[in-house]
């Protein structure tokens, strides 16, 4: 929009016969209007797609919503004046344009919003946070006694791979892009991450306790397994067989017994 009124500044200068800067000319010589214009429509017809297909984040939700609520209100105002100054032709195509307001702001709130788009480094910033995971770890481990040297070569390593995991999360912002739309992609990025650092020490808990278990020792969860003896003559208890499980569960289930109806 920026871009269209300095065009449309330049064309009224010389219209009015002023003469345009050196700059202004070259600016004014590189873009054309109607190419512009082109691409302005093509834009809205992408982003009038994306919203029908229901591809919204939550902050684009929100800004949407609270625009269309703002056409809204400007059009029930004019309304009401219209209404007043006995304007029925005028007031017919405001009550259409309502309409259709009304509708837009219905179909956004109707969309569930989508997570925020990846950042463009998330596969390197991944790469990245597997490597400072054991460092970390190492750090917190060695807190009150003495690093070895190889350990101090280690965490020195730390500094360097979050100033790489910065300088990724940065390189990630998009054309045109805000700070703060930048840091909700980053926050989004960032919370996956610490959910993957916290399920992957539950599955190392519940991998070491379950070796523990395996290896014949007791806690409060299970006790070792006893052994049972069997009396000459007596027959030995078999074990009831499992039933079958079915793929695919209950579902594939009941579409088994009914293919033979079909």
């Amino acid at each position: 929009q920026d871009v269209k009124e300095m065009i449309e500044g330049f064309e009224k200068k010389l219209l009015h016969g002023e003469a345009l800067t050196d700059g202004e000319q070259d600016f004014y010589d590189a873009i054309s209007g109607d190419a512009l214009a082109a691409k302005e429509a093509h834009i809205k017809k992408e982003l009038a797609a994306q919203v029908e297909a229901g591809k919204l984040t939550r902050a684009e939700k929100l800004t949407l919503v609270e625009q269309v609520g703002d056409k809204i209100a400007a059009l029930n105002d004019e309304i009401a004046d219209a209404e007043k100054d006995k304007k029925p032709v005028k007031l017919k195509k405001l009550k259409v344009m309502l309409t259709k307001a009304e509708e837009r702001r219905k179909l956004l709130e109707s969309i569930t919003a989508q997570p925020p788009h990846l950042l463009k480094f998330e596969r390197e910033i991944g790469k990245l946070r597997v490597e400072l995971r054991p460092l970390t770890k190492l750090e917190d481990n060695a807190k009150g006694r003495l690093l070895t040297l190889k350990e101090t070569t280690a965490i020195s390593r730390k500094d360097e791979i979050i100033e790489e995991i910065q300088d990724f999360e940065w390189k990630s912002r998009d054309w045109f892009e805000d700070d703060e739309s930048l840091d909700i992609r980053i926050e989004n990025c960032r919370s996956k991450a610490n959910a993957q650092d916290k399920q992957a020490s539950r599955s190392k808990k519940s991998s070491s306790s379950s070796s523990y278990s395996s290896a014949g020792g007791s806690s409060k969860w299970g006790s070792k397994a006893t052994t049972k003896f069997v009396t000459p003559g007596a027959k030995r208890a078999t074990a009831k067989p499992k039933a079958k499980k079915t793929p695919g569960g209950v579902f594939a289930a009941m579409m088994g017994d009914s293919s033979d109806s079909d």
